[in-house]
C-alpha cells in the first residue's frame, strides 16, 4: 500500500512536460555525403536447444573520413554527439523516435577509425517470441507455422555501396525469397550481393521459411491455446491445496489418550485456511485490466489502504467474509457493464480483496507476540516503499536507454515519450503490487506447513522414533511447494505445472518405501524379530553413545593387534572380540518397555545405531539443526545461482519489480537447500544407508528424479536443459557436506577429547570409510565445478530472460 501512495504522489509530482524540456532539432545528418560508405548486413535464426528462437543480426558499416558526423563516432558513448551521429546512419528518418523494445545488445557497437575511413560493427539479438520482432534492418512476421523475414535498408544507407546481404534462417530452410539470392553458403544461408549497378537501389528482401513446430508454436505467445498457460499454474495451487487439506486432517487424527494441542489445532486450521485462499485469490487477480492511469493508481491506494486496515483487525473467518465481498463486487461490477470505468472499480476492488486477503493470513501465521508494531512497520515499510520506487526508476531509466538508442535525443517528442516512459511504468509499479505479491504465495504456504510441523514435533508423542505418516505427507507437500525446482514448463506455455506434485511426492514416496526398508532402523532384532525403529528410544541415546566409543576403541586394538603392535597392556584378539560380542547385544532400560535380552542384527553395530537416530532427541530438532548447517552452505550456492539464472541472462531487468525479485530469487534458491537440508533431518531416521553421506546420496537422487524426467521432456521438445545439472551437483553437495555435519554433531559430546573435528570423523568413520567419503566429496566438487565451466561457455546457452518461476 506504501508503494502505491508513494507512486501515486510521484505521478503527481512528476509530469513528461514538467520533467523533460525540449530541446532543438537534430543537425543535418548530410545523407548525400555517405554514397561512398560500405555497409554489409546479416541475420541468422538458431533454433535448437532453447524456447524461442534466437535472432543474431550483425551490420558493419564503413563511412568515409570525410563525412561530418565522422568524428562524432569516435566520442563516448554517453555523449550526445555519438547518439546522434549512430542514429543518423541507422534510424529511419520517417520515424526518427522509433523504438526498438525487441532489441539486445551484449555490447555496444565496436567503432575503429585508420584516418580514411571509420568502421562501425553492430550486433544484436532478439528472442521470436512475438508476432513482430525487429532488429537492426530485420523484421520477423511469425504466423501459425511459418514466419517472413523482411529486410530494408535504413534510409540514410540506401545510396551507399552494400557489399553482401545474408539470410540463415536456420533448419530446415527457407521456402522461397524474393528477389531470389545471388549465392548460398552453409547448409541454409541465402546470400545477395548487388552489382555495382544496382547497388545503389537496394530492394527490400523477402524471405519465407517453416521453423520447427516447437518453435512455432512458443513464438505464440498468448495466442490460441497458448491461454490454458495460466491454467497450469492455478491447478497447481488447488493440487497442494487438496494435498494440504488431506495432511492437515491427518494430522488431527490421534491415538486415543493423545489429543491435539492448541497449537497444532490453529497450525491446522491456518494451513486448510490459507492454502485454499491461494487459488480463490488468484481467480479474483484476473480481473485486471491494462495499463491503468493516475486516476486508477489513486484508487488502488484508497482501496488497498482500506483493506489493510480491516485485515489487520479480522481473524480468519471475517477475512473471508470481508475478501470474497469484496471479489463478488468485483466479479459483478465487470460482468454488468464493460466500460472503461467499470473496469477499473473491478480492478480497484480485485486488488483490494488481494490486498485484503494475503497480508491478513500472513499475520495469522506469525505468533501474537511476535508480530511487529506499528512503530517498526511503518518506518520500515516506508524504507522499503522508497528502495523499491528507486530501484525501479533506474531499471526504468536502463530501460529506455535500451530501447530508445537509436532515437533522435533532441527532440521534444523525444523528451515527451521519456516521460511517458517513467511515468506509466510507476503507474505499473503501482497496480501490480498484490499480483507481484501473490508470485509468492507458495512462501506463505511453506510457512503454513512448518508452523504445523513445529507443533507437531514439540508434542510428547514426537519423541519416539521416527516421524509419523501425518508428519510423513506435510514434509512431502513442503518438499514440492519450496524444496524441489519446477518443471512441466515446455514451449513457452506453463498447462502441466502441476505435474511436479505428483512426480515430486512420488519420488520422495519412492525413497522412503523401497530405501526405508534397508534403512539401519528398519533392521529387526535377531531374538524377538522387532524392528529397531519401535524400540529405540531417546533414552536407549546416552548408552549406545557409550558403547559406540567403546566399539571404536576396542577395532583400534583389532587394528594394532593385526599390525604386530602387541605389549604386556594390550588384550588377546580372543578378549576384544569378547568384549564386542558383549557390544552387541540389546539391553533395554528399566523405565523403557522392550525386551530384556536380546542381540543387535548380526549386520548393524551401536555405532551404526546412534548415527542412524541421529544428534537430536526428536526429529523435528534433528530437521532444525540440519537446516542450519544447509542454511550456511547454501549461501555461496545460493549467489551463485542467483547470478547465473537471474542477473547474467538479464531476466532482473524485465520487469517494474526487477530489483526486489532479485531479492527473492535469492531466497528462493536459499529456502530451497534450507528446506532440502531440514527434510534430510527429518527424515534422518527412514532413509537408508549406514553413514550420513550415504542418506544424502539417496535424497539427492530422489531430488535428481523428476528433473531427469524433465530433462527428458525438453530433449523431446529440443529445448535447452538449463542449470538444471548444476542445481542437482550443488544439491548433493550441500546434502552431503550437511550429513557429515550431521555425524559429527552426533558424537559432540567427544569433540573434547580430539585435537580436531577430522580426527573425530577419522574415529567415527575409521580410515577406509573416511577415505572412500573424502573421495566421494572431492568427486562432487570436481563434478560441480566441471558443469559449471560447461555451462558457462558454448556447452551451455544461455536461454532468454525469464521470470523465476518456483
Amino acid at each position: 500500500m506504501i508503494v502505491v501512495t508513494l507512486v501515486t504522489l510521484v505521478c503527481w509530482l512528476t509530469s513528461p512536460a514538467a520533467a523533460y524540456g525540449a530541446a532543438g532539432n537534430a543537425d543535418d545528418c548530410a545523407v548525400h555525403r555517405l554514397a561512398s560508405a560500405h555497409v554489409s548486413a546479416s541475420l541468422r535464426l538458431l533454433h535448437h536447444g532453447r524456447t524461442h528462437s534466437r535472432a543474431e543480426s550483425v551490420m558493419t558499416v564503413r563511412v568515409p573520413a570525410s563525412w561530418p558526423l565522422a568524428p562524432k563516432l569516435l566520442m563516448s558513448e554517453d555523449s550526445g554527439a555519438y547518439r546522434q551521429a549512430l542514429s543518423c546512419l541507422v534510424r529511419e528518418e520517417a520515424d526518427a523516435q522509433r523504438l526498438r523494445p525487441d532489441e539486445w545488445r551484449k555490447a555496444p557497437p565496436r567503432i575503429t577509425s585508420d584516418g580514411k575511413e571509420v568502421r562501425i560493427r553492430m550486433e544484436a539479438y532478439a528472442w521470436v517470441d512475438e508476432r513482430h520482432v525487429s532488429l537492426g534492418p530485420w523484421r520477423i512476421e511469425t504466423g501459425f507455422t511459418r514466419w517472413t523475414i523482411r529486410f530494408k535498408a535504413p534510409e540514410a544507407l540506401r545510396a551507399a555501396r552494400w557489399g553482401t546481404i545474408e539470410i540463415d534462417p536456420g533448419t530446415p530452410g527457407a521456402e522461397w525469397a524474393r528477389p531470389e539470392p545471388s549465392a548460398g553458403r552453409g547448409a541454409h544461408a541465402l546470400v545477395w550481393k548487388p552489382s555495382t549497378a544496382s547497388a545503389r537501389s537496394i530492394p527490400e528482401i523477402e524471405v519465407r521459411t517453416t521453423p520447427p513446430w516447437q518453435r512455432a508454436w512458443a513464438a505464440r505467445d498468448g495466442r490460441d491455446m497458448n491461454n490454458v498457460s495460466v491454467l497450469g499454474g492455478f491447478l497447481w495451487m488447488v493440487g497442494i491445496a487438496a494435498v494440504a487439506t488431506v495432511a492437515a486432517r491427518s494430522a488431527r487424527r490421534r491415538p486415543a489418550g493423545a489429543p491435539a494441542t492448541p497449537e497444532e489445532t490453529d497450525a491446522a486450521r491456518r494451513l486448510v485456511g490459507w492454502v485454499w485462499l491461494s487459488p480463490a485469490l488468484a481467480f479474483l487477480n484476473g480481473f485486471r485490466i491494462g495499463p491503468p492511469d493516475a486516476g486508477a493508481v489513486l484508487g488502488i491506494a484508497l482501496w488497498a489502504g482500506t483493506a489493510v486496515a480491516v485485515a489487520m483487525l479480522c481473524r480468519g473467518p471475517a477475512v473471508v467474509a470481508v475478501t470474497g465481498t469484496l471479489g463478488g463486487a468485483a466479479v459483478i461490477t465487470a460482468l454488468v457493464s464493460s466500460s472503461t470505468e467499470a473496469l477499473v472499480t473491478a480492478d480497484v476492488l480485485a486488488q483490494s480483496a488481494l490486498f485484503c486477503g494475503a497480508l491478513a493470513w500472513a499475520r495469522q501465521l506469525s505468533a501474537p507476540h511476535r508480530r511487529p508494531g506499528l512503530p517498526v512497520l511503518v518506518p520500515l515499510s516506508m524504507a522499503l516503499a522508497a528502495v523499491l520506487v528507486g530501484c525501479h526508476l533506474w531499471l526504468s531509466e536502463r530501460e529506455w536507454d535500451r530501447v530508445s538508442w537509436l532515437s533522435d535525443p533532441a527532440t521534444a517528442e523525444y523528451a515527451t515519450r521519456h516521460g511517458e516512459h517513467l511515468t506509466s511504468g510507476l503507474h505499473e509499479l503501482a497496480a501490480d503490487g498484490a499480483t507481484w505479491l501473490l508470485g509468492y504465495d507458495f512462501l506463505l504456504t511453506a510457512l503454513a506447513i512448518v508452523a504445523l510441523l513445529r507443533a507437531r514435533g514439540a508434542a510428547p508423542q514426537s519423541r519416539h522414533g521416527a516421524s509419523a505418516t501425518p508428519d510423513i505427507l506435510l514434509m512431502l507437500l513442503l518438499y514440492t511447494v519450496v524444496v524441489t525446482p519446477p518443471i512441466g514448463f515446455y514451449l513457452n506455455n506453463s498447462a502441466l505445472a502441476w505435474l511436479p506434485i505428483g512426480l515430486d511426492i512420488a519420488s520422495l514416496v519412492l525413497l522412503l518405501v523401497v530405501g526405508g526398508r534397508h534403512s539401519t532402523l528398519a533392521q529387526r532384532l535377531d531374538v524377538s524379530g522387532q524392528p529397531l525403529r519401535e524400540l529405540f528410544t531417546e533414552a536407549h541415546r546416552v548408552d549406545f553413545l557409550h558403547r559406540a566409543r567403546q566399539y571404536r576403541e576396542l577395532h583400534a586394538t583389532l587394528r594394532r593387534l593385526d599390525h604386530g603392535q602387541s605389549d604386556e597392556t594390550t588384550m588377546t584378539r580372543a578378549a576384544v572380540e569378547r568384549r564386542l560380542r558383549g557390544l552387541h547385544r540389546w539391553r533395554t532400560p528399566r523405565h523403557v518397555n522392550g525386551p530384556t535380552s536380546d542381540r543387535l542384527p548380526s549386520d548393524v553395530t551401536v555405532v551404526d545405531v546412534v548415527l542412524a537416530w541421529g544428534p537430536r532427541a526428536t526429529w523435528w530438532e534433528n530437521g532444525y539443526r540440519a537446516a542450519t548447517y544447509a542454511a550456511l552452505l547454501a549461501v555461496p550456492a545460493s549467489a551463485l545461482m542467483t547470478w547465473r539464472t537471474w542477473i547474467e541472462n538479464g531476466s532482473w531487468e524485465q520487469t517494474s519489480w526487477g530489483a526486489a525479485d532479485t531479492a527473492f530469487t535469492l531466497l528462493l534458491w536459499e529456502l530451497g537447500w534450507v528446506g532440502a537440508g531440514f527434510l534430510l533431518g527429518a527424515l534422518w531416521r527412514l532413509l537408508p544407508g549406514r553413514r550420513g553421506p550415504a542418506r544424502a546420496l539417496g535424497f539427492g537422487l530422489a531430488y535428481a528424479l523428476p528433473t531427469g524426467l524433465d530433462a527428458l521432456a525438453r530433449l523431446a521438445t529440443d529445448e535447452s536443459q538449463g542449470d538444471a545439472a548444476l542445481d542437482v551437483s550443488l544439491t548433493l553437495l550441500i546434502l552431503t557436506v550437511t550429513a557429515l555435519a550431521m555425524d559429527l554433531e552426533t558424537f559432540r559430546g567427544e569433540r573434547r577429547y580430539w585435537p580436531s573435528q577430522l580426527s573425530l570423523l577419522l574415529s567415527v568413520y575409521q580410515m577406509r570409510y573416511l577415505a572412500l567419503q573424502a573421495a566421494y566429496l572431492i568427486a562432487q566438487i570436481v563434478a560441480a565445478i566441471t558443469i559449471w565451466q560447461f555451462v558457462t561457455d558454448s556447452g551451455g546457452p544461455t536461454e532468454n530472460p525469464v521470470k523465476f518461476q518456483p
